[in-house]
């Protein structure tokens, strides 16, 4: 392999409440993408041996209420995999305002490639909603439909349903999506995965978004289209009982 090319993938997890959300399942994830990209898995490469390497590096003053850690690891080609590990604060958001972010499209079908991980997308985004002041922004496909946010998947209440854009919509697969939906479903909420326009956002009761980065998150206004944060009281509640 060429040395000047290194490969690398993260997985984000949220510390909330003393404790790593979903552990053993980011760790799966994390093995699934380094199968994909090729790289080796030494055989101390166990959940016990990851979750010593967190429990070492995070900082226990950041760790008290909620932090988010990211598990970076990489491979030259040569040798084994290194493993770094980082922390962070969440930014607390007490009003949340959503827009779509236009300068990129994803391609449909092209999310479970092996180099695609969003990680530049989501950075390009999170730095246009900086420039613009808007806490979260709404990524699309090349068919101009909704795929995700940039900082992890969203749902809208409509109708007592909660929708949800499907995975042929490019969408990256995550822990806490697939927890979520069978969650819901588990709970007695109705979940629809479908093909999402802009039409579905704008007449949705409300809307939350899902992700190690924000927990659960409410959102308040989508442009000039308010949400109500109570029509996301059932699906909070399912999810309190989900994350513990």
């Amino acid at each position: 392999m060429n040395e000047k090319i290194v490969l690398s993938t993260t997985e984000s997890i949220r510390w909330e409440k003393n404790r790593l959300l979903f552990f053993e399942d980011h760790y799966r994830s994390l093995l699934a993408k380094m199968r994909m990209k090729r790289m080796p898995i030494g055989m101390q490469f166990t959940p016990e041996w990851l979750l010593a390497q967190i429990t070492d590096r995070i900082n226990p003053s950041e760790t008290l209420d909620t932090s988010v850690i990211d598990v970076v690891v990489q491979w030259s080609g040569q040798g084994d995999v290194s493993v770094q590990i980082f922390s962070e604060v969440p930014r607390l958001l007490k009003q949340t305002v959503i827009d779509l972010y236009r300068d990129y499209y994803i391609t449909p079908g092209l999310a479970q490639f092996p180099m695609t991980d969003f990680t530049a997308l989501n950075y390009l985004a999170s730095v246009y909603g900086l420039e613009n002041e808007y806490d979260v922004c709404l990524l699309m496909n090349t068919q101009k439909e909704l795929v995700q946010t940039h900082l992890g998947s969203f749902f809208c209440v409509m109708d007592q349903e909660i929708v949800t854009p499907e995975l042929n919509s490019g969408l990256l697969i995550n822990v806490w999506r697939t927890q979520a939906i069978k969650g819901f479903n588990e709970a007695g909420l109705k979940v629809v995965e479908k093909p999402m326009s802009l039409f579905d956002l704008q007449k949705a009761d409300g809307v939350f978004v899902l992700g190690p980065q924000t927990g659960f998150l409410a959102v308040d206004q989508f442009r000039k289209t308010a949400f109500d944060r109570s029509s996301c009281q059932h699906a909070l509640d399912s999810w309190d009982k989900i994350s513990q």
